[in-house]
């Protein structure tokens, strides 16, 4: 007869082996794992020549120029905080691929950097980094 101990303590033994193992999947936190990122936004914000520390920046784009149509970036919205050194890094997947798009880089409706000319991908494609700087008065 087998004790119900033993079968406990054999049943365990797998399972406490695999406590000091960290499963990994290969993918972020989020819903960014389901992303296939094709465009990188990075840069940093200054205002009065200082770095602006803990600001939201947002990127939009748009098909054509900067008063085209709006292209959809997922995630939605595209956003990320500046760090202690006012630099963003904000990773999206365009929903359409754009020959010629317009990206708007804004920390507010009065302090934004339009950049035209920037061609969106959707996957599959190798992702494109962008740096673009937000200077205030």
């Amino acid at each position: 007869m087998i004790r119900p101990t033993t079968v406990l303590a054999f049943l365990l033994v797998p399972f406490l082996a695999c406590q000091d193992q960290q499963i990994t999947t290969g993918c972020g936190a989020g819903a960014l794992c389901a992303l296939q990122i094709t465009l990188v936004v990075t840069g940093q914000v200054r205002v009065s020549a200082s770095p602006l520390v803990g600001g939201l920046v947002h990127v939009r784009a748009y098909q054509g120029s900067c008063v085209g149509a709006e292209v959809l970036l997922l995630p939605s919205p595209a956003e990320a905080r500046t760090d202690s050194d006012g630099v963003y890094r904000i990773r999206v997947q365009p929903t359409q691929s754009a020959p010629a798009a317009c990206l708007r880089v804004a920390y507010s409706d009065a302090l934004f950097t339009d950049t035209a000319g920037i061609v969106l991908h959707v996957p599959p494609a190798a992702a494109e980094t962008i740096h673009v700087n937000l200077t205030g008065p």
